[in-house]
């Protein structure tokens, strides 16, 4: 579901959702968060859009995912890529989202896995795709760097394995 205040999200995880797109721009309150946990409800930022729209949004969502990662919170990501007119968005490797994750309180790994296992999860492929395992589809970046220590490492990519077939070579 996309919500945007936090009545709605109330109302949405009432109606029992699985995932939320986009953190809400007003301070959401701590029993919505608990139940977000206590569910296993997934939320997808999209931080780039707040800060993309500007209004000083950037900020209470940024505070929202805070608070929802301390919780335990389970997030995925993913933008909003065109869904607001005259808002640039990273084509390829969502580097600023990342970025912006980052700087709410999420570890570089966390960033990782919401990158991988928690956007599987929320487009329901994680018995496909999303981490490394015997069965799954063997899809694999390889890139010059850690991105432990600078999360643009993803950006410099070596080859890529997809389905066990090299697609780029260096």
């Amino acid at each position: 579901v996309h919500v945007s205040v936090s009545d709605d999200l109330a109302r949405a995880l009432d109606a029992g959702v699985d995932d939320v797109a986009h953190m809400v721009t007003d301070v959401v309150p701590d029993d919505l968060i608990q139940r977000m946990v206590a569910t296993g409800t997934y939320w997808v930022p999209t931080l780039e859009l707040w800060h993309g729209v500007g209004s000083g949004l950037a900020e209470h969502v940024e505070d929202n995912l805070r608070r929802f990662v301390q919780a335990g919170g389970k997030v995925a990501l993913g933008t909003d890529y065109d869904g607001a007119p005259n808002v640039r968005f990273d084509l390829g490797m969502p580097v600023h989202e990342m970025e912006w994750m980052e700087a709410a309180g999420m570890t570089r790994m966390q960033v990782i896995q919401a990158a991988t296992q928690g956007a599987a999860h929320v487009c329901r492929l994680d018995d496909q795709l999303g981490t490394l395992q015997a069965g799954k589809v063997a899809d694999v970046l390889v890139i010059d760097g850690d991105p432990l220590a600078d999360l643009h490492a993803l950006t410099h990519v070596r080859f890529v394995v997809h389905a066990g077939i090299v697609l780029r070579e260096p």
